[in-house]
């Protein structure tokens, strides 16, 4: 648990830096296609703490651009649970189980690996997926946008990581999504719903006729 709380907090801490880059919109897909083959050929050649950076900033590169699309604040809202409930599926029954059963021999390309401290990573590590990373970045660049709370989004999401992982390691691999979900949700709870209802409005004006 040490391990991987000192990893995501270096993994938040690299995406939270890279909060900026979504004003640059549909030009993120570049930065991600560079950084994610790049990931890809590191964790070929075995240089994992580098081919972790390398995802990192490519799932953020992902889920700002991601977030750029998001026009409606009430949008995440269906987002984070739609998300969640397909992970769950996808642990259980779908891709995620196929990859993981097939060990490091592929989970490598698809996940951040968390070295536990005074071993190798082949021989005892943590992993979070890669798509955890990206809604992870989804929901900063969405909390950007639309004036939510940031930091406590950051500090809640990660955390929601950590009991995830606490909670694998005392059963079985378990989908990161759900929490993640329900931490930034919970965290911004008033807000998306003050913003829900004002968008709401904004929508019943503009369809009003006008007035003679």
């Amino acid at each position: 648990m040490l391990s991987s709380a000192i990893t995501l907090a270096l993994a938040g801490a690299i995406l939270w830096g890279l909060l900026p880059l979504v004003v640059l919109g549909r030009q993120l897909l570049l930065v991600a296609l560079g950084a994610l083959p790049l990931a890809v050929l590191l964790v070929w050649m075995g240089s994992i703490p580098l081919a972790n950076v390398a995802k990192i900033v490519g799932a953020a590169a992902v889920g700002l651009w991601i977030a750029t699309e998001i026009e409606r604040l009430s949008w995440i809202v269906l987002v984070a649970v739609v998300t969640a409930v397909i992970d769950i599926f996808s642990v259980a029954i779908g891709p995620t189980k196929v990859i993981l059963e097939h060990g490091p021999a592929v989970i490598g390309y698809f996940t951040v690996t968390m070295t536990w401290l005074g071993y190798t990573w082949t021989e005892a590590h943590s992993a979070i997926g890669l798509s955890d990373m990206i809604f992870l970045a989804l929901y900063l660049g969405v909390a950007r946008r639309f004036g939510l709370r940031e930091r406590a989004s950051a500090v809640a999401m990660v955390a929601s990581f950590l009991v995830t992982l606490a909670l694998a390691m005392w059963w079985r691999a378990l989908p990161a999504l759900p929490l993640l979900s329900v931490a930034f949700l919970s965290v911004n709870a008033d807000l998306l719903l003050r913003g829900s209802r004002r968008g709401a409005t904004d929508d019943s004006e503009s369809a009003a006729p006008p007035t003679p």
